[in-house]
């Protein structure tokens, strides 16, 4: 049986625990929320490979994981990880018909390549997007003019915030080439490793470095400002 993977280079992914695809809204610490990322690599494991414990018979693997790639807003620059396909979860992009969804749309990605135009990382819009909603009690007493006191009155004040870790500053495009690491196929011709075959190399300020940075990543990373 020929194993396909759900996703392909350039999707939107992340953790199926980040709370905005059951809820419009963060409830609690912002600071907990998994990142949103872009699949850069594919890999499929061979017939091989062992998915269950032998001891439990309990899952503990894919067939199918991919590298995916997100920013670090923290430190300024962009990191890598490896996760199995059954962990992640695609997230939805809003349609222009659709009202009750507060998340931009973005393009597929980055068609044409002008050396010293700004790019968009493709996550960044939707970080940005990303709204944190509490809720705070607040009492009072109030004093009548004879020194009596009212009972407590409670109001309860909603607010919203956005929540932008994660988000990314604007790229400038610098750099072009072909992906050196081509995709990789098994002796029956089935599919080992799928990756990007076009690089774009982008510089952007990195604060924490106090210094320019550059990296080349596929060109499905990116979409125009």
């Amino acid at each position: 049986m020929i194993m396909k993977n759900v996703f392909v280079i350039g999707d939107i992914v992340t953790l199926k625990s980040h709370p905005l695809l059951e809820d419009e809204f963060i409830k609690g610490d912002g600071k907990l929320v998994p990142p949103l990322m872009l699949v850069t690599e594919i890999f499929i494991e061979d017939k091989k490979k062992r998915t269950h414990s032998e001891v439990l018979g309990k899952k503990i693997a894919d067939k199918i994981k991919y590298v995916c790639i997100f920013f670090d807003d923290n430190r300024t620059e962009f990191k890598k990880v490896t996760i199995y396909e059954s962990m992640l979860s695609e997230f939805p992009e809003r349609k222009k018909d659709d009202k009750k969804q507060k998340i931009p749309t973005s393009e597929k990605y980055l068609k044409d390549y002008v050396f010293g135009n700004n790019v968009n990382f493709k996550t960044n819009l939707l970080e940005l997007s990303k709204q944190r909603k509490s809720k705070k009690t607040d009492e009072r007493k109030n004093l009548k003019a004879k020194g009596k006191v009212d009972p407590i009155s409670i109001s309860e004040v909603t607010t919203t915030l956005n929540v932008v870790n994660f988000s990314s500053p604007k790229f400038v495009l610098c750099g072009i080439k072909k992906n050196e690491i081509t995709n990789d196929f098994y002796p029956n011709g089935e599919e080992r490793k799928v990756v990007s075959k076009i690089l774009y190399k982008v510089k952007w300020f990195n604060s924490n470095q106090m210094k320019f940075s550059e990296e080349f990543l596929p060109a499905e990373c990116f979409i125009d400002i």
